[in-house]
């Protein structure tokens, strides 16, 4: 019997490199080596250990942007204060949610790519890769895209990592010129600037109310990367849910709320 064949689709393995390691299965650790006088930006809160010669501190650098692009105003800094030709230091960081750890390569280093990511995913910046947004004039992809008018970005000038947080299992695809795959708005992490985001209705006017896909679809079209995630944010915090009713006799009963309750 043929196995099944996949689009081209590659799971996304734990990236290792001579800066950083991501460790674990899920609910991950990104251990950092800062070499002297380097530092990395990161959300608030996200710090697992660190060695000595680390010394933390916050900045507002460029609020405009992170506002814009979901992210806290206020971000971390841990910083290795040994003068050159000094030790190396370590740092561990963990995301803000239950996830992994995505880690994407921009910069002119690594061919002037770029991303747009999904908003509020950015856990965590190094070198020259910095967080931004992303202005989008179209009404439609704005309106029905599912990612609004201001995507976040990730950038870099020379080399650098941006590392975003993620849920579930992530696979990527590389897009020739021309493809277009048509993704779940929720799961669509991040994709390269040369990609194109667009938009498309799930089906007829029955699959659109009953569904449960909504009115639209997300579509990626190449070239350029795309990343996705198989559990969301949203997904996830309405599998959490319970509900707590007090009954009659005064017992109190707890569940999961029916779906039109999840809706709302």
């Amino acid at each position: 019997m043929d196995s099944c064949s996949k689009p081209d689709l590659k799971v996304v393995e734990n990236p290792t490199s001579d800066k950083y390691e991501v460790l674990g299965a899920d609910m991950q650790v990104l251990h950092l080596k800062l070499s002297p006088q380097e530092k990395i930006i990161t959300e608030p809160g996200l710090m697992l250990y660190e060695q000595a010669a680390i010394t933390n501190s916050v900045n507002c650098y460029n609020c405009c942007g992170r506002f814009l692009s979901c992210n806290p105003i206020v971000m971390a800094s841990f910083f290795n204060k040994n003068e050159e030709g000094g030790e190396d230091q370590h740092v561990g960081l963990t995301p803000s949610i239950p996830a992994k750890i995505l880690p994407l390569e921009v910069g002119t280093a690594n061919g002037g790519k770029w991303y747009k990511c999904r908003k509020g995913s950015h856990m965590g910046s190094r070198g020259s890769a910095a967080l931004g947004f992303n202005i989008d004039c179209n009404p439609l992809t704005a309106c029905c895209g599912g990612h609004g008018c201001c995507r976040q970005t990730m950038t870099g000038a020379e080399e650098g990592t941006g590392f975003l947080q993620v849920m579930g299992t992530v696979v990527t695809k590389t897009l020739p010129a021309g493809e277009t795959i048509v993704i779940d708005t929720n799961s669509l992490v991040a994709w390269e600037n040369t990609a194109s985001l667009g938009v498309k209705l799930t089906g007829c006017p029955c699959m659109c109310l009953c569904g449960g896909e909504g009115l639209c679809n997300t579509t990626i079209t190449g070239p350029g990367e795309v990343y996705i995630q198989s559990m969301s944010w949203e997904k996830f915090f309405n599998a959490m849910k319970i509900v707590v009713k007090k009954q009659d006799d005064g017992s109190v009963e707890i569940g999961q709320p029916e779906q039109e309750e999840m809706d709302r």
